[in-house]
This record gives C-alpha cells, structure tokens and sequence, in this order.
C-alpha cells in the first residue's frame, strides 16, 4: 500500500537533513524508554508506601489491557493497511534498516498482540480461579506485551515524524469535528 505522509509532517521533522532525524527519533526513544523506566520507578516506591493489597486488586484490571491488546491484534489483520502505512520504510531517519516486509511485521506484531492479550486475561481468569499452574501467565504476557510495546514504538515515532497516518479505519475522518451538541441536551 501507498503510504500516506503529508509533504512536511507537522512536527516538520522530516524536513530536516537525516543525520538530524536520526538524531530526534534516537532521542524520543530514549526518552520514552527512560519515562517508562521512571514511571514503573516510582509505582514501585508507591507499592510499598500504599496500604498491603492495593496493588493486587489494581492488578486485576490487567485483564482490560488483555481485552485492548486483543483487539488491536485482530486490528492487525482487518485493516492491516492502517498499520502497513505507519510502518516505517527502509531509509527513514537515515538509520532504519529492519529486514522483512511492513506486511511481515504487522503480522508477526498483531499475533503478539493476540498472544499477550490472551495471556492477560486467561492469566487473570486462572487467578481469580485459583488455578496455580497458569498463575506465571498474566505477569508473563505483561512482560512480553511491555517488550513488544517497545518493539513497535519506532512506528509512533513515524507517525510524529513523517506525517504517517493510518489510513482505512473506520470511524470519521482525522479532520472531523468532535460533535459536542450533546452537552446541550
């Protein structure tokens, strides 16, 4: 499929000369992983400083995240052109060269995201079940959700420094008003 990229992304990062995009996409990646580090830093500390057993009851809602990644799994395969067209190309940032075609690893993706999400929420089932012997599976699939989180990050980073967007999803289109008529009702 074609990708869709405005002429100058509006971050007016592809505009720029490659050794400087290779420069912005390193250093969002950077700090996006180092966010991420920052955040579970602290929800650690506020693990210990919170009440025993808060923490285990907020991770119950992890089957919600399951039922999310199940969904956009599936999403990679009804509309794999949305996700086709973020994939970044051969060449993008001066540096990304990751073998292997965008339909290749939107699925391979998308199976992971089915996998993970299954795993989140036969992990929790089995939990609330007391089933011991699949009691390593939620915190397993969240694991490897979070390192396929990673994996797929340089798309979103595409998407704010190309322009790309996910072309064929159903809904309205990206420059369609939000209606907020019913705040008057």
């Amino acid at each position: 499929p074609a990708m869709v990229i405005n002429e100058i992304a509006p971050s007016g990062v592809n505009a720029l000369p490659l050794a400087q995009q290779a420069g912005v996409f390193a250093l969002s990646f950077a700090a996006i992983s180092t966010g991420t580090c920052a955040l579970i830093a602290l929800l650690t500390v506020v693990e210990k400083v919170l009440p025993e057993g808060w923490f285990a009851k907020w991770r119950t809602t992890w089957s919600l995240l399951g039922v999310v990644f199940l969904a956009a799994g599936v999403a990679h395969f009804t509309a794999a052109e949305a996700f086709e067209a973020i994939y970044p190309p051969a060449g993008t940032w001066g540096i990304w060269q990751l073998p292997g075609s965008a339909h290749f690893h939107v699925a391979w993706t998308g199976v992971a995201e089915i996998l993970g999400g299954t795993g989140l929420l036969v992990g929790t089932a089995a939990d609330a079940l007391g089933v011991r012997s699949l009691a390593k599976l939620r915190p397993t699939a969240a694991a490897a959700l979070a390192g396929l989180t990673l994996a797929v990050t340089p798309a979103n980073i595409y998407m704010y420094t190309h322009g790309a967007t996910m072309v064929g999803l159903p809904g309205p289109a990206a420059d369609t008003p939000i209606p907020v008529e019913f705040h008057y009702a």
